[in-house]
C-alpha cells in the first residue's frame, strides 16, 4: 500500500465520520500482529495513553479487536471490513435519529464540535473511585517500558496489595522494567512489603503522605483524595491522571530526592523489626575552607611548618590521636559528632524497650539498662524527665579531659531517648560534670517546641 494509497484511504475514513488519528492507527494495524498500545502510539507519532484511549473507542465501535493478554494487544481489521462495519453503524444511527425526529418538536438544534489537535499540549484527567484509580494504575503498569516511580502513603502499601494490581507490576519486572518504591513503612504494614518481589527496590520516608505511580517520564497518576480507612470502599477517592513532559520532568527530580534522602528498606526494617537503627550516621563537620583554617594555623606558629606539629599540642583532650581543639580550629566540632553519635544509641535504647507500654516501667528499665552498660546511676525528677542525675560514671577515671568531651555523648543519648519515645526534640545541657571536680553529672532537658 502506497504512502499515497494510505492517504487517499484515510481522507474517505474521516469523510466516514472517524477523526484523522482513528483513521491513522486503523491504517497503522493492517497488516500487523497484535501490537502494545505504546507501539501503535509511536507508530502514528501520539502519547500512549492517548492511544490506549482511542483504541478503546475503536474497540468499543468494532473497528479494532484486543487481545486478552497483559499487556493488552490490538489488532485490526480489514480496510473493506472497517467501512462495512462504520456503514452499519450509520445506518443504525440513521435509524435512531429518524425515530428522534419523529419524536421532536420544529425546534431547531444546533451542535458545535470543534477539535483541536495539540499533542504536546499538558493533559489532566479526573479518575474518581478506587477501583477506577486502580485499573487505570494497573493499565499505565503493563505499558512500561522503562522505569516506574510508586509513592505509597502508611495504608497505600494495602491498596496495592487488595486491588490484585500487584502482578501487573511483577510482569513488568519481567520486561526489565525498574520499579522503586518510596512508602511510609510501619510495624503494621512490613509484612506486606515483604511479599513484594525483591527485585523491587523500596526506601522509607518518615514523612510520606503522597500517592502515585508515575511510568517512563511520561505519565503519572497522582491520588489526591484517599479514604483515610484503608479497608474502605473509596468510593470518594480522586486522581489526577497526569500527560505532561514538564510536570513529569519537575516530578522525578522531586522523586530522586527523596529517595536519596530515604532510608533502604534493609535499614527500616532492622528498625522495626529488630529494634537497631543500621543506616549510615550524616554528619555536618564545618564550614569553610578547611586549606585556608591550615594555612591559618602554620602561618600564626612562627618556626612551625608541619601539619603535625599543629594538630598534636600538649594538654589538650586527645581524639584518635589529634586534639580537640586543634580539630575545632580546623572547622571539626568533635562535640557535635559525638552528640550525633550519642543520639543515635539512645534512639536504640529506646526502640530495644519499645514493647514497654507504661512510661514509669520505660524509665525503670532504661535506668537498669543504662547502669549495666557502665555509664553509672541514672536519676530522674520527672517523666518525662527535666532533670536527669548520673552518679558513679566511670568514663572520667582514666582521662578527666576526655570524659569532658564524651559529656556531649551523653547529652546526645539523652536527646535520642527522648526522641524515640516521647516523640519531640530535646536539648540536654550539662549543667556539672565529674571530670570537672563533681561527684555526680547532671543534666538540664530543654524540650524543643516547634513555632
Amino acid at each position: 500500500m502506497t504512502n499515497d494509497t494510505k492517504e487517499a484511504i484515510i481522507e474517505r475514513l474521516i469523510e466516514g465520520g472517524l477523526e484523522e488519528k482513528f483513521g491513522r492507527i486503523i491504517l497503522a494495524l493492517c497488516g500487523q500482529p497484535p501490537l502494545k498500545a505504546s507501539e501503535i502510539g509511536k507508530l502514528v507519532s501520539i502519547s500512549r495513553m492517548d492511544a490506549y484511549n482511542s483504541l478503546k473507542k475503536l474497540q468499543e465501535m468494532g473497528l479494532v479487536m484486543a487481545t486478552l493478554d497483559k499487556p493488552m494487544r490490538f489488532t485490526g481489521l480489514p480496510v473493506s471490513d472497517v467501512f462495512k462495519q462504520m456503514i452499519r453503524r450509520e445506518e443504525a444511527n440513521v435509524r435512531r435519529l429518524k425515530q428522534h425526529l419523529d419524536d421532536l418538536s420544529s425546534n431547531d438544534v444546533v451542535i458545535r464540535n470543534e477539535i483541536y489537535n495539540k499533542p504536546n499540549e499538558a493533559l489532566f484527567t479526573v479518575v474518581k473511585d478506587r477501583h477506577s484509580i486502580y485499573a487505570t494504575i494497573e493499565n499505565v503498569v503493563q505499558e512500561s517500558e522503562e522505569d516506574v516511580w510508586m509513592m505509597l502513603s502508611r495504608w497505600g502499601i494495602l491498596h496495592l496489595m487488595r486491588s490484585g494490581i500487584i502482578d501487573s507490576f511483577n510482569e513488568a519486572l519481567e520486561r526489565g522494567v525498574n520499579i522503586r518504591i518510596v512508602a511510609n513503612i510501619d510495624a503494621k504494614t512490613i509484612r506486606f512489603f515483604e511479599q513484594l518481589d525483591k527485585r523491587i527496590e523500596i526506601r522509607h520516608q518518615d514523612n510520606q503522605t503522597q500517592m502515585g505511580v508515575y511510568v517512563d517520564s511520561e505519565v503519572g497518576l497522582q491520588i489526591v483524595h484517599s479514604e483515610s480507612n484503608p479497608t474502605g470502599r473509596g468510593r470518594d477517592d480522586t486522581a489526577l491522571l497526569i500527560e505532561s513532559k514538564d510536570y513529569m520532568k519537575a516530578q522525578i527530580e522531586l522523586l530522586k530526592v527523596q529517595w536519596n534522602d530515604g532510608v533502604a528498606y534493609g535499614s527500616a526494617k532492622a528498625r522495626l523489626v529488630d529494634g537497631m537503627i543500621t543506616e549510615p550516621l550524616r554528619l555536618t563537620i564545618g564550614e569553610g575552607s578547611f586549606y585556608k583554617r591550615l594555612r591559618g594555623l602554620i602561618s600564626g606558629e612562627e618556626g612551625i611548618g608541619f601539619t603535625n606539629a599543629i594538630l598534636r599540642r600538649p594538654d589538650e583532650p586527645i581524639t584518635l590521636g589529634i586534639s580537640a581543639a586543634s580539630l575545632g580550629q580546623l572547622g571539626v566540632d568533635m562535640s557535635e559528632i559525638l552528640r550525633s553519635i550519642g543520639q543515635r544509641i539512645g534512639r536504640e535504647l529506646a526502640l530495644e524497650l519499645r514493647e514497654e507500654v507504661d512510661d514509669d516501667g520505660f524509665w525503670n528499665k532504661l535506668s537498669l539498662q543504662w547502669e549495666k552498660l557502665g555509664m553509672g546511676e541514672m536519676i530522674i525528677d520527672s517523666i518525662p524527665p527535666n532533670i536527669v542525675t548520673i552518679k558513679d560514671s566511670k568514663k572520667c577515671e582514666s582521662d578527666p579531659q576526655l570524659g569532658t568531651i564524651l559529656c556531649h555523648m551523653d547529652e546526645g543519648v539523652l536527646e535520642g531517648i527522648l526522641m524515640e519515645r516521647h516523640g519531640f526534640d530535646a536539648i540536654a545541657s550539662e549543667r556539672l560534670c565529674t571530670s570537672k571536680g563533681q561527684d555526680h553529672c547532671l543534666f538540664e532537658i530543654s524540650i524543643q517546641v516547634p513555632n
